[in-house]
Parts: C-alpha cells; sequence; structure tokens
C-alpha cells in the first residue's frame, strides 16, 4: 500500500493520486460500548462486574472473545466490497497501558491490533487509529469509559505525557506501515469549563480552553514527529468535535481536522424532511439545511480558511423503532450523504457493528447472546439508561429525571437553559448511575458459563451471524462507489 500524505487540502499516494478516506467506524471492538456491546454503562466496569460472576479468568477469556469475533477478516471483506477506502478503528488506552504501571506498554493491545493491520493491509483498506479514551479521560462521558464523569486530563500533566509517550510508542512500531493512514490523537477533546453560570451546561455556556488545546495539540505532534515524519496526523476540534474558532494555525503540513455531525434527523423522532426540535425551538431540515448546517460550521470554515483537508469523522442515524421512521432516516441519510460528496468531504460513519441501533451489520436478535440479555435491554429502555435505545421507547426514567431536573432549575431560581439542565441530569443520573447499577444484572446473565458456553456465545459478534442493514448498506454503496 501507499503512504498516504497531505499535499495543500487533499490526501494523495506519493505519485500524486487524490485519494477519498471514506468508510466507517469499527466501535465497540478495541474502546467498547453500552448501545454497540449490549451492556450498560463503561467498559471498565462491566469487565469488573462480569470477573466478579465468572472470575478473573473466565472473565478475561469472555472478553477476548467477544473482541475475537466482533471484527474479523470477513467483516474487512464485507466493508471492502461495498467501496470503503479506509476504517477508523477507536482505541481505549487501557489494551496498551494499565495505570497501576504507568508507560510500561502491553503486547496484547498491539498484538490485537497488528493482526487487524495485517488483514486490512491484504485488502487495501487503510486503517486510521484513534485514542478514543485517553488517561485521565479527555471528556466526562461513557464513550471514553469514564467511571466517574470528570475530565482530569486538561488539569493533571501527568496524563498528558502518559498519551504523549503511548502515541510515540505507537508510532515507533507503526512509523513504516504504510496501511495507517494516520494517528488521530483524541477522539472529542472537551477541554473547557462552563463561564460559572452553570457547573454542567454544554450547550449555553460552554467556552473552550483554546490555549490548552493548542498546547497539548503541538506537544503531542511533536512528541509524535520526533519518530515519525510519515504519517498523516489527524486533530479534532474541541468540545465533542464542533468547534475551532480558537484553534491555532496549521503548524505541520500533514495533518487532516476533524468533526463529528450528529443531527436531529438521523435520530428523531419526525418525518424528513421535516421540523424537529422542542415546540419553541424546531427548525426545518432539508437537503438545503444540510449544507448550511455544514458549510456554516467551524470545521469547515477553518479547513476553508487555512486549505486543509476535513474529515467527519463521526456521524450517523438510528435504524430501530418504527418502519416509518426508519425511512425517514435514510431520507436524511441519503442528503447528508450528498452533501459530503458535494463538498468533497473524507467521512467515517458511526458505526460500523452493534446491537440493531445504527450499524452496517447488527446482532442477530434470534443469537444466544441477544436473547440472554433481554432483560437488560429492556431495563435500558426503562430507565433511560442508554442514549439510544431509549429513543424509540416508553422511557419513565427519562420523564421522571425531566421533572426532577426541572424542579431543581426552579428551586434555585437560577436561569438555566430547561433543555440543558434535563440533558446534563440525565448523563449524571441515567447513564452515570442508573447505568452502572444495572450492571451486575448484565454480568449475572452469564453466570455458571463454561469456556465452550463463552465460544458459541461469543459468536453472536461474528460477521457470518449477523444481520446486514440492506437498505442502509445499498445506500452507502451509493456514495461509496461513486
Amino acid at each position: 500500500m501507499e503512504q498516504l500524505k497531505v499535499i495543500g487540502n487533499l490526501v494523495c499516494t506519493p505519485t500524486g493520486k487524490q485519494m477519498f478516506l471514506r468508510g466507517t467506524c469499527i466501535g465497540g471492538w478495541m474502546n467498547m460500548e453500552d448501545f454497540i456491546n449490549g451492556y450498560s454503562g463503561t467498559e471498565s466496569g462491566i469487565r469488573k462486574h462480569v470477573a466478579k460472576v465468572l472470575g478473573a479468568s473466565k472473565s478475561e477469556y469472555f472478553f477476548q472473545k467477544l473482541l475475537d469475533n466482533f471484527c474479523t477478516e470477513d467483516d474487512i471483506i464485507f466493508i471492502k466490497s461495498l467501496g470503503a477506502t479506509c476504517i477508523r478503528v477507536p482505541l481505549n488506552y487501557r489494551h496498551f497501558e494499565d495505570d497501576d504501571r504507568p508507560f510500561e506498554y502491553k503486547e496484547s493491545g498491539f498484538s490485537r491490533l497488528d493482526i487487524l493491520l495485517h488483514i486490512c493491509e491484504k485488502h487495501e483498506l487503510y486503517v486510521i487509529l484513534d485514542m478514543h479514551a485517553v488517561q485521565g479521560w479527555q471528556n466526562c462521558h461513557w464513550h471514553s469509559d469514564n467511571e466517574r464523569g470528570v475530565s482530569m486530563f486538561w488539569t493533571h500533566p501527568h496524563f498528558q505525557e502518559r498519551l504523549a509517550r503511548l502515541w510515540v510508542e505507537i508510532a515507533l512500531r507503526y512509523r513504516d506501515r504504510s496501511v495507517i493512514a494516520g494517528y488521530e490523537l483524541m477522539n472529542e477533546p472537551a477541554s473547557g469549563t462552563p463561564n460559572g453560570d452553570h457547573p454542567f451546561d454544554f450547550f449555553d455556556q460552554y467556552h473552550s480552553n483554546w490555549p490548552l488545546v493548542n498546547q497539548v495539540y503541538r506537544y503531542l505532534v511533536d512528541m509524535i514527529r520526533s519518530v515519525d515524519n510519515k504519517h498523516i496526523i489527524f486533530l479534532e476540534g474541541d468540545r465533542y468535535g464542533r468547534y475551532f474558532s480558537g484553534m491555532e494555525a496549521p503548524f505541520d503540513d500533514n495533518v487532516i481536522y476533524s468533526n463529528h455531525h450528529y443531527v436531529p434527523p438521523g435520530f428523531g423522532p419526525g418525518k424528513y424532511p421535516g421540523w424537529y426540535g422542542a415546540d419553541h425551538e424546531q427548525s426545518y431540515w432539508d437537503r438545503n439545511r444540510y449544507i448550511g448546517e455544514i458549510t456554516s460550521s467551524e470545521g469547515f470554515a477553518y479547513a476553508g480558511k487555512y486549505s486543509v483537508p476535513l474529515l467527519v469523522g463521526e456521524f450517523g442515524a438510528q435504524y430501530h423503532g418504527p418502519e416509518e421512521q426508519i425511512a425517514d432516516r435514510l431520507r436524511s441519510m441519503n442528503d447528508q450523504l450528498s452533501v459530503y460528496s458535494e463538498l468533497g468531504l473524507h467521512w467515517t460513519t458511526w458505526t460500523y457493528k452493534d446491537t440493531g441501533i445504527m450499524g452496517w451489520v447488527t446482532l442477530d436478535n434470534d443469537s444466544e447472546y441477544m436473547k440472554l440479555i433481554t432483560p437488560i435491554q429492556a431495563m435500558k429502555k426503562v430507565l433511560g439508561s442508554e442514549n439510544f435505545t431509549a429513543l424509540y421507547a416508553e422511557c419513565p426514567g427519562r420523564d421522571l429525571a425531566k421533572h426532577l431536573s426541572d424542579l431543581i432549575a426552579d428551586v434555585s431560581g437560577e436561569q438555566y437553559n430547561k433543555r440543558s439542565n434535563a440533558f446534563c441530569f440525565n448523563y449524571a443520573a441515567l447513564t452515570g448511575y442508573a447505568a452502572a447499577v444495572l450492571q451486575p444484572a448484565y454480568a449475572r446473565c452469564f453466570t455458571g458459563l463454561s469456556e465452550d458456553d463463552i465460544d458459541r456465545i461469543m459468536e453472536a459478534f461474528h460477521f457470518k451471524n449477523c444481520k446486514i442493514n440492506s437498505k442502509y448498506v445499498e445506500l452507502l454503496k451509493t456514495y461509496l462507489q461513486g
């Protein structure tokens, strides 16, 4: 495979041939997530509870077999067959380093990654290595495997240095591997704090700590460049890939900038084209809105100002719920992808495989694994402890949480945005606390399993046993092969 390089605002081969990085993210593999893998809460938390039920050795076998089946050569062949040129691979630092042994690197994580790189090289599919969960947590949410809901990465130089040294280790090992398109330094950073009016307001009062973001990014890039001048580096905007206004001008000529673009029509409910949002905040979404939304974004403006490539590293829609709403999600996705193509953007969808929410392929509901965790899926829907499975279901937990968050705002007398307040309360109380409370119940689903049982049950994650989201895949082929 040819080593890719940024030339101006293009991604090119050494001979100058332009390449578009387009494909999907392998979420749920080397960074597991609740809705993708079927548990609740964080990966670290669920591993602890499964170990209590199965014991340390058998628990390790349980997760090893899950990951062995989750991403195999069959998956890569399928992704490549649709016309994809790359995959983005989210990584959890815990596969490579333990907190109680910092700066010592684990061969087990690199061995697993090496297998995938070999397969992708065989089938000529480029790989973006994305550090999805970093030491000290770059944001406060479950998708960075954050059990505490507090981001310490930005205030503790120790964690910043550990991330830098881990990237150096990765770069030393892979600097001569052209199958790697590049290194994405961290997923969805959230550096700043609110302006003091509301400690959890992610919508109205959020301020990025741009001097710190720029300092950390420059240090990480310099550290990687000390051992690897070949690979592209991917830098995300702050505040979950959304903000670029304070990012310094490009200081390296082999960098792609990345934003994330989740939008209301992808989640619903509602007709598309149509109106989305609360009654007093509704806006009309159609293809023209997508054009305006993207071209007015800070990421697009930054890429245009400095003539650098832009990757939409995550976006997606939900394909569970009533059939008519799935049709609306597909129409929305068609417009979203057509605008990305028209604007010449690179993109990777979120996500490739999951338990029936938004994947290219999904686990079969009739599989033994899905039958075992059916009670857990039901509990999550009642409590609203998982963002994605609650949206199309009756959800008493979310309704009660909204009443309580409104009460807190009213009693305090502060002029909080109630939507923001409810959103943040849900994250703390439902996807944080309630999800953690459900973890023992998930673990107990597997009580008494033998290794042979685990082998059989985890085959549910293998491509041959999954269901292809056929309408979505046909839509994707239009833009991957076009």
